[in-house]
């Protein structure tokens, strides 16, 4: 017979179970309705006929092999940038040799480390703002891949929404320990309460691809009043709303992609460390609960896989992991299936992240630590 107590904890597991069952089918539901699509609309044809100045400027750290790809794409868009401006962030490698070798592009080059108080990539953006003079700011992670409507749908959903638009890009992989990033990206894009869910009022943005008027960028004080943070692209999206601009944030299905440490594990686990542990109630308490919740659903369903409600329960949550999985990279069935072993992983990462900001209280990235204390 079980006893009363095995019978409690039984329960218990079911009642997480219905209440991440019941998360992530909202998750799901949000997130569908911020894809971004290039579809247009009589509106948009009416907005496209306008001749926006839009400055696309690209912080780069030791990015000579993403910076070949990528700006060949930038140049090429179907709504032609105003100006391109690359900034090389005290690069040790051919990274402007490179950006300087395209006719169409403007190299910032700083020669010395961030001055005191600022964190890498935000004075390499705050310096291509300086040097730009787009009516709009088109600021590009160096690591995107954009299809060449990109910019045009940028534009056309800034119009639509206002404020500032960022997009998560769909993740591209060509290695397999790419596909350590699945708990990573489901958190990122689901939990952070960036998509509509549990708040319509966003926490942030995301940072591979954010688009705003200079006006708006001006009012907020951009990049310079949030110099300090590890979480700029976070920072900068609660700036902007608590200046009364909308934020509005979207999944870059196959308008934009990109492969998020493509320079092998050692990167993967150091950029995961170095943001986990600082953005993990970045979302709000409600939302942190929402996400301890279904966190819970997942690691309690592999406990227990030795009995047939055990199996049940397994499986339904391999398939919904399946199901928001793919809509942010190219995952396929065996990492949904597998799922324990990647979320074994994202413990490893966590607690490391963890020991970092408590402990060391600075992470380190592309050959730099970072106070975070």
């Amino acid at each position: 017979m079980k006893s009363q107590h095995s019978g409690g904890g039984d329960f218990l597991k079911y009642i997480i179970f219905v209440t991440f069952v019941l998360i992530s089918l909202s998750y799901i539901y949000y997130a569908k309705k911020r894809i971004l699509h290039s579809k247009k609309s009589l509106s948009d044809v009416h907005h496209l006929t306008e001749n926006p100045k839009i400055s696309v400027i690209i912080p780069a750290r030791n990015e000579e092999k993403n910076l070949s790809k990528l700006l060949p794409l930038v140049i090429n868009q179907s709504l032609k940038p105003f100006e391109i401006i690359v900034v090389d962030d005290n690069s040790t490698d051919g990274t402007f040799s490179v950006a300087r070798s395209f006719p169409e592009v403007t190299v910032i080059r700083l020669t010395e480390e961030p001055p005191k108080g600022w964190v890498g990539k935000s004075w390499a953006i705050w310096n291509g703002y300086l040097n730009s003079s787009g009516e709009y700011l088109l600021f590009l992670d160096a690591d995107v891949e954009p299809s060449n409507e990109l910019i045009q749908s940028l534009f056309l959903r800034q119009k639509e929404y206002g404020g500032l638009i960022s997009v998560w890009p769909y993740q591209r992989f060509e290695k397999f320990y790419e596909h350590l990033t699945l708990p990573f990206n489901i958190m990122i894009v689901y939990a952070s309460n960036n998509l509509g869910f549990p708040n319509k009022v966003p926490s942030g943005a995301f940072g591979p691809t954010i688009f705003t008027s200079r006006r708006d960028y001006e009012i907020t004080g951009g990049h310079q009043a949030i110099k300090d943070s590890v979480l700029e692209d976070i920072k900068l999206g609660k700036l902007y709303i608590n200046h009364g601009i909308k934020v509005t944030n979207f999944l870059g299905n196959h308008t934009i992609k990109f492969r998020m440490y493509p320079s092998g594990f050692k990167q993967l686990f150091e950029g995961f460390s170095k943001n986990m542990s600082p953005g993990a109630t970045i979302g709000g308490l409600f939302s942190f609960l929402l996400s301890l919740i279904f966190m819970a659903g997942i690691y309690s369903s592999f406990t227990s896989v030795f009995t047939l409600d055990g199996v049940v329960r397994y499986l339904t949550v391999a398939l919904i992991i399946y199901i928001m999985a793919k809509p942010t990279g190219d995952y396929k069935w065996f990492d949904a299936l597998f799922y324990p072993l990647h979320y074994i992983f994202f413990l490893i990462v966590f607690f490391n992240s963890l020991y970092l900001t408590i402990f060391k209280k600075q992470v380190y990235w592309k050959g730099r630590k970072i106070d975070v204390s």
